[in-house]
């Protein structure tokens, strides 16, 4: 008999509908699946389905899974590259084929272990860079390094800073607001005693064919022991940090009067104190340059990013300015450093930006969602409004 998918079965093998289609006109599922592990991927080869169904296949869709997450990815003929996989986690993929009527039944699993390219690796330039002192910097293979940031950077912070009002403060509290999100703020004085959990780097990175937009949190850890988050306090806010500063002065009881900001002359601030009131940056800090640079000359290494690309500040191996125009969508660029002298792809913080470009805006390698979640959970630079919450800053406090 013919089955209604157009595969010429005995009524007795309706079994085989899996691999021949349905009655539904979906495509059969794909055979001969195979995967093979790569940096952060997996490459998932194949044959056709016995039946297309009603009509072409239109793409094939595979997706590993491991360990609670899933990707997936798809193309229009065999392999499929699957990105953004942790390295060391086993997975299991399966393939379907869709067409014009939906999408077919899944091929038999295969297991998949992706593993980084040590050819890759860029140990060697985050072996030299200036880490502060006491941080934790260790690594498990020539691919893999672990960094422990630290709740206060090594270099001096403010005493006081304007932080977004928690949903448990009053509206007599709100001492400021930001300049163009409107975020109610309160002073507050900066205790530094977040607490951190270690970061995983694959430091044999590759570019994907695609990026991934960064996420709210941390996205890279800068040599001074902070994190770096988004040029915005909120991810996908029109608003950025810098252009949302604002300062506030207030007299303390020994009459010294201070000037507090949302963020300061070093370019960060920390997280609310219910966000773990940790210091973070928004784009490129003078006072990490500092500790790495010398006047006139070239950027060295200031820091990783999520994805395991290096980030550098905004002077080439010259020590000339990099215009942003230069950089690509993500604030990279591939050329020579101080600690990659043959070229590498790298993350530039540019000087003076104070839009979305002044901190990365993408990954442009793959990067894992279990990654993505993580950092994300380190800490953010709003907070919950009470319901009664004031929009307008009253007179100044005092504060000891």
């Amino acid at each position: 008999m013919r089955a209604a998918t157009g595969c010429l079965l005995p009524a007795w093998l309706a079994l085989a509908l899996a691999a021949c289609g349905n009655g539904a006109g979906l495509p059969g599922a794909p055979s001969a699946v195979a995967a093979t592990p790569g940096n952060a991927s997996a490459s998932i080869s194949f044959a056709p389905p016995m039946s297309a169904g009603q009509s072409a296949i239109a793409a094939y869709v595979a997706s590993c899974s491991a360990a609670g997450e899933t990707r997936t990815a798809s193309a229009a003929a065999s392999p499929v590259q699957v990105l953004g996989l942790t390295n060391g986690l086993p997975y299991a993929c399966v393939l379907r084929a869709s067409n014009s009527a939906g999408t077919g039944a899944a091929s038999s699993a295969v297991q998949v272990t992706p593993q980084p390219d040590a050819s890759a690796s860029l140990a060697s330039g985050y072996r030299m860079a200036r880490w502060a002192a006491g941080m934790s910097v260790t690594f498990a293979s020539e691919c893999s390094m672990t960094l422990w940031p630290q709740a206060r950077p090594s270099h001096a912070v403010d005493d006081f800073y304007l932080t977004p009002q928690r949903a448990n403060q009053s509206a007599g509290q709100v001492v400021a607001s930001s300049a163009q999100s409107g975020m109610p703020l309160v002073l507050a004085r900066y205790s530094g005693d977040g607490a951190q959990s270690p970061m995983h780097f694959n430091i044999c990175p590759s570019k994907a064919p695609t990026t991934t937009a960064t996420n709210a949190g941390a996205i890279g850890v800068l040599i001074s022991g902070a994190v770096l988050f988004a040029a915005a306090e909120i991810s996908g806010h029109r608003a950025t940090t810098q252009g949302d500063n604002v300062a506030h002065v207030f007299t303390r009881r020994n009459g010294q009067r201070v000037r507090a900001h949302l963020i300061d002359r070093c370019n960060g601030h920390p997280t609310p104190a219910n966000a773990g009131n940790s210091y973070h940056y928004h784009g490129l800090s003078p006072c990490v340059i500092a500790l790495a640079d010398q006047s006139g000359g070239p950027s060295h290494l200031i820091g990783v990013a999520l994805d395991g690309f290096p980030i550098y500040g905004d002077r080439d191996l010259e020590g000339q300015a990099v215009p942003p125009e230069r950089l690509d969508a993500c604030n990279g660029i591939t050329s020579p450093t101080p600690e990659f002298p043959q070229g590498v792809y790298h993350y530039v913080l540019p000087s003076g930006a104070r839009y979305h470009n002044a901190s990365l805006r993408c990954y442009s390698a793959a990067v894992s969602q279990r990654e993505l979640a993580a950092a994300a959970a380190a800490g953010f630079c709003y907070a919950p409004l009470p319901a009664n919450a004031a929009q307008t800053a009253p007179a100044a406090m005092k504060m000891n």
